[in-house]
Order: C-alpha cells, then sequence, then structure tokens
C-alpha cells in the first residue's frame, strides 16, 4: 500500500501582494525629480531604485567592489572621488543615505554615463 501525502497552500491576494518586491519607488518620485530626472526617466529611476534597494534608502551592499554599493541607487564606491570633486559628498559614501543627495549623485552619474552603470541601456 502506498500512501501519497499532498499539501496544499492558499495564498490570499492580500498575502502575496505584502511580499513581493516593488517595482516603482514612488515615496521618491518627488525627490528624483528635484535632483533632475523627468518624463520616461523619471520612471526609470523609480524603477531601479525599486530593483536596486527596494526602496531602502539605508541600503548597503558591501560585498559589491569599491567598498560596496550605497542608497537607494546603489551607487558603487568607486564614484566616491569623484563625488568629492563634484561636491555631491564632503566625506563619505554613507552620506547618500539621504535620498536627496543620493538622488543628486545618481542623476550626475546618469547625465555622465546614461543608465549603463545599472546594467541597463536607454530603451529597457
Amino acid at each position: 500500500m502506498v500512501t501519497v501525502l499532498t499539501t496544499a497552500i492558499l495564498v490570499t491576494p492580500g498575502t502575496a501582494a505584502a511580499t513581493a518586491r516593488p517595482t516603482s519607488c514612488p515615496t521618491y518620485e518627488a525627490t528624483a525629480r528635484q535632483a533632475g530626472f523627468k518624463g520616461a526617466d523619471l520612471k526609470k529611476i523609480s524603477y531601479i531604485m525599486a530593483r536596486e534597494s527596494s526602496c531602502f534608502p539605508r541600503a548597503w551592499n558591501k560585498k559589491d567592489p569599491y567598498s560596496g554599493s550605497y542608497c537607494l541607487a546603489q551607487l558603487n564606491g568607486s564614484w566616491k572621488l569623484t563625488f568629492k570633486r563634484a561636491g555631491l559628498i564632503r566625506h563619505t559614501m554613507v552620506e547618500l543615505f539621504n535620498p536627496k543627495k543620493c538622488l543628486r549623485a545618481a542623476y550626475w552619474v546618469y547625465t555622465k554615463s546614461g543608465w549603463a552603470p545599472w546594467g541597463t541601456k536607454s530603451s529597457q
């Protein structure tokens, strides 16, 4: 005799939505707009913030090269000296945990390099 065990999983709509990763960061879109992002670029940076940090402004990925990646936009520590010279930070990359500073720096990176630092093309 063979006994078969089955398990049923009930997922309620509220449960599924609560655990899903965000696909945009509307909370920070006004800040991104103030930093310079407009139109489709505003939607793109909102998507990138959601993908990179799950909309958490103090996100820090210490495993990334060059002392990790910081803030909503996960800006790599390799930018530190450049950001200091541009006046975007004064001393350390953790200053980018401030969403205004992070998004100003992200916009600066975008104006110099497009979306490539985030591993995406302009058309995506």
